[in-house]
């Protein structure tokens, strides 16, 4: 069972790695290095005022460890055929689960990994520890993260979510435990508690894997594992596997009756109506303009706050791209006597109505956090041309490239 998850994780590498051409383009590893860059550059800048000690600095380490904690699940590849075919082999699924443990690890282990490094120098600055203990706040971190998957498997068997539940808290406690040991006390310690702590669960969890298998719940979180990745590469690219979600947003009718009914607002309205009824673009939008408020208003200096405006602006204008290309297999599309320049004209006028009420909320954020007017000015001003130059030049040309 070992070797059949090999290859059925074989084909699950080779289908990602197929849409990772589309998601790490050029404009996305632009975009990260400009935001890491930045948000680097003021880390730095931020540590630098700290005096050592500083009492905050130890309880923001522990909430992000914690979150650092929750990312990665475990990861069975099972598939909705299974809870037939595989059947008749439930008892040596145990060996095909200790195969999907250990792979589960490898993407929260990296993740921890670089969260720590990340972190490390606020650690010192607030406990005056060596850059030594790095080692041991990460086998701590590895350990309680083991516990977290083991949690996690546990729960696929019957009967189970009382437990669960249980366990989860058990495991809660442990890390408050593990981790202030770890930033207040003496990290050595920390790291013997972690590795009892994962004796500990391993056996706990080990006698639930005596139950059979709840193949369901096993193929309904793997299942939802993999929709919340396909939704992030559907940013990017139109992606099979994943089926768009409508919701009817009664409240948001006033404006899809703001378009004017006539012929040539026909794809304007199909445009519109797919975004405000659509998570997909909808959120996508959403989380985009709030994540570059956020980052608008703890930015005090003028140049930087101007480029992180114009780049979330240039951002989200290239994220509802594929947008233009939603109608394109529907065969009564085909059959409206309508003219092709009108998508054209449909996208400019639905994006320019998108960007600029971005390009406003970002300014008046700028207009706070930017400590003179004059600079709040020139930031409004930079993010309305970029608005600008997106949907007049830009747009036109990626579009056109689209066609072809």
């Amino acid at each position: 069972m070992k070797a059949f998850f090999q290859a059925r994780l074989k084909k699950h590498q080779k289908r990602i790695l197929r849409y990772m051409k589309y998601v790490l383009n050029d404009h996305f590893v632009l975009m990260m290095t400009f935001l890491l860059g930045g948000i680097g550059f003021y880390y730095s800048n931020w540590l630098k005022t700290l005096s050592p000690g500083y009492s905050l600095g130890g309880l923001l380490v522990l909430v992000i460890w914690i979150v650092s904690l929750h990312m990665g699940r475990f990861v069975s590849l099972a598939q909705p055929a299974d809870q037939i075919f595989l059947l008749p082999k439930e008892k040596q699924m145990r060996s095909y689960l200790s195969a999907a443990f250990s792979y589960s690890c490898i993407f929260p282990f990296v993740v921890i990994l670089l969260i720590l490094a990340f972190t490390m120098p606020l650690v010192v600055v607030s406990t005056g520890n060596s850059f030594a203990t790095f080692f041991f706040y990460l086998l701590s971190l590895w350990g309680l993260k083991i516990s977290h998957l083991e949690i996690q498997r546990m729960s696929i068997f019957q009967d189970m979510k009382k437990a669960k539940k249980n366990a989860y808290f058990l495991w809660i406690i442990f890390t408050l435990i593990i981790l202030t040991i770890s930033i207040w006390f003496q990290p050595i310690l920390a790291t013997m508690i972690s590795a009892i702590q994962i004796i500990l669960f391993h056996k706990l969890c080990w006698q639930s894997m005596n139950v059979a298998l709840d193949w369901e719940e096993m193929i309904n979180e793997e299942q939802d594992r993999l929709h919340r990745i396909y939704q992030f590469i559907n940013l990017f690219t139109d992606v099979p596997e994943i089926a768009t979600k409508m919701k009817r947003r009664k409240y948001l009718d006033p404006l899809l009756a703001r378009i004017s009914f006539s012929q040539d607002n026909t794809y304007l309205y199909l445009y519109a109506r797919r975004v405000l009824r659509g998570n997909e673009y909808s959120g996508l939008y959403l989380r985009l303009v709030i994540l570059g408020g956020v980052l608008l208003y703890f930015v005090a200096e003028q140049w930087f706050a101007l480029g992180i405006g114009v780049l979330f602006i240039y951002l989200i204008g290239f994220q509802l791209l594929p947008l233009y290309q939603q109608f394109q297999y529907v065969p009564l599309t085909k059959l409206y006597p309508v003219k092709k320049e009108q998508k054209l004209l449909a996208m400019q006028k639905l994006l320019f109505l998108l960007l600029i009420f971005c390009a406003v909320v970002f300014a008046v954020i700028s207009w706070f956090s930017l400590s003179d007017w004059s600079e709040g000015l020139i930031a409004t001003f930079a993010y309305l041309l970029m608005v600008l130059f997106f949907v007049k030049f830009y747009l036109p040309y990626r579009l056109k490239k689209m066609d072809h």
